[in-house]
């Protein structure tokens, strides 16, 4: 069995419940069992159709006892429902960004001899506001407000951190915190297992700039000694330490993408279509392109590699919200001191 695969987070999840390591009290799997196993795996949106299907046929043969395996499923469910309603903190402030440049770049009468209301026709105020926008503000203010030190302190997570968050901010502390802890290592060690990318992209056309979180996955790293999780937010040059602006702008992006509309985005939708000389589909890939494939975009670059036959479950969902908990934990350090600086600026 290679190291930090599915199946060593599988053994290991379940040598770390029957040694005591779960909290007995935290676990409600009949507050969100709607339909059984069967219902909680099909309740989870992120996973595509079939994804769902081999999950449920891989619970069936799971060596998890039934409690532990439930346990699981719902308060994998449960720590959605809870990121997901802190959501709409990361569009308040991505519009109040927007908002308070508008507003400040409209003050008094414009060269046109219009009034700030009159002026102030760019959609700010509509219902849909362009979160983008606030891109290249909050570029501006890491690169001229922020130093590379203050930003390399901000871009860094000890692994046991996110733990932490689990267990105090979502009050997530049975089986599913004990597997959390296994999948962290995996997150860790991820080029070890040879999968290949756990990211969807929710983009549907070539112009669409959906693809955040393959980017963010792709720059992610992890220093054993020091920083843990980090990215290289700063580089050297001519002795001196700079901002590294390619991957602050990859990073600015994943933070507009915390807003939505999504938490997880899944594969994109796309209608099969035959050429005359081929048999073959053409589907989406996981970039949002399309590739010549007989068989379903799941089966093609599912993570499945343990030989198990579709009989290990695939943690593929749990790393990518391991990989969301770091991007919000540097999210909110971000906007911590960027509300700071403006408060200390009133």
């Amino acid at each position: 069995m290679p190291r930090f695969s599915d199946a060593w987070a599988v053994d290991k999840a379940m040598f770390t419940y029957i040694s005591g390591g779960s909290c007995a009290c935290c676990g409600f799997p009949h507050l969100f069992n709607p339909g059984g196993i069967d219902g909680l795996i099909h309740s989870m949106s992120d996973l595509e159709t079939d994804a769902a299907k081999r999950e449920v046929n891989a619970a069936m043969a799971s060596p998890w006892p039934t409690e532990m395996r439930d346990q699981i499923w719902s308060d994998r469910l449960l720590l959605r429902f809870k990121m997901k309603r802190e959501m709409r903190h990361y569009r308040e402030f991505l519009e109040g960004v927007v908002r308070d440049a508008v507003e400040s770049s409209c003050d008094g009468v414009g060269d046109d001899g219009r009034g700030k209301e009159e002026s102030n026709d760019d959609g700010a105020n509509n219902a849909k506001m362009d979160l983008k926008r606030a891109i290249p503000l909050l570029r501006q203010f890491c690169m001229e407000t922020l130093t590379p030190q203050q930003l390399r302190q901000i871009f860094q997570l000890p692994r046991s951190e996110i733990t932490d968050i689990l267990n105090n901010r979502y009050k997530i502390c049975s089986s599913y915190a004990i597997l959390v802890c296994s999948v962290v290592e995996q997150v860790a060690n991820f080029r070890i297992t040879g999968y290949g990318i756990d990211a969807r992209s929710g983009g549907k056309d070539d112009n669409d700039d959906d693809d955040a979180e393959i980017l963010f996955e792709n720059m992610l790293k992890f220093e054993k000694v020091g920083t843990g999780f980090c990215i290289d937010i700063t580089r050297k040059e001519r002795e001196e330490w700079e901002v590294n602006e390619d991957v602050l702008m990859v990073f600015l992006k994943r933070l507009v993408s915390l807003a939505g509309p999504t938490l997880l985005a899944r594969a994109p939708k796309v209608v099969p279509t035959h050429d005359a000389n081929s048999d073959d589909e053409v589907e989406g890939d996981v970039n949002g392109g399309t590739k010549k494939t007989a068989k379903p975009p799941d089966d093609a670059d599912d993570d499945d590699d343990d030989g198990a036959g579709g009989a290990v479950p695939s943690f593929r969902s749990d790393r990518r919200v391991v990989r969301l908990l770091i991007a919000r934990y540097w999210a909110d350090r971000l906007i911590e001191k960027y509300k700071e600086y403006h408060s200390n600026k009133q």
